[in-house]
């Protein structure tokens, strides 16, 4: 089993299909000038199935943590554990999901299972680095960084398509 995850402004899942939009994201401006900083993001993960791991119980885990300069810190996501979870999950996100095994499976094949994560206003306590480890069964399978910047000022965007007209020039994109 395996599964990668990107970064990205948004995604969804429609017909066993994982569509994503602005995936990549490195850098994030925050949406707000204080802490908490807001930002809105979302988690698009494939998860790569073999035949051997169907028609079992997984265990997803997703960790947001802090990179700081004496070391890391988990940032929670949530304030519950499921019932009967380990307290060392606190501040995780946890699913648990079984794959069905295809009777056109053959050994060797993989199946694919997208899942679109969106974090929409989450508040970060810091500006600077973080990652986001997905782990499935308690293995991490992949991890995507980014850091937070402060908030940009509406200046920073003049000229770029989408962003507000400079005087005297023709506006490059829709009105925001």
């Amino acid at each position: 089993m395996d599964a990668k995850v990107v970064l990205c402004d948004f995604a969804e899942v429609c017909g066993g299909k994982l569509f994503i939009s602005g995936a990549g994201l490195a850098m994030l401006a925050s949406g707000t000038p204080e802490p908490p900083y807001r930002v809105n993001i979302t988690l698009a993960v494939l998860g790569l199935i073999g035949l051997g791991d169907t028609d079992v119980q997984h265990k997803l885990t997703l960790e947001l943590v802090q990179v700081g300069q004496t070391g890391e810190t988990r940032v929670a996501l949530t304030d519950e554990v499921p019932d009967g979870g380990d307290p060392a999950d606190r501040g995780m996100f946890i699913a648990y999901f079984l794959a069905p095994r295809s009777p056109q499976m053959l050994p060797g094949d993989e199946w694919t299972m997208p899942m679109a994560i969106p974090m929409f206003g989450l508040g970060l306590p810091d500006l600077g680095p973080y990652y986001f480890s997905v782990r499935v069964d308690g293995r991490e399978m992949d991890r995507t960084s980014f850091r937070l910047l402060p908030m940009q000022p509406p200046e920073m965007f003049e000229g770029m398509p989408g962003g507000p007209a400079v005087e005297g020039q023709a506006p490059t994109g829709p009105a925001l």
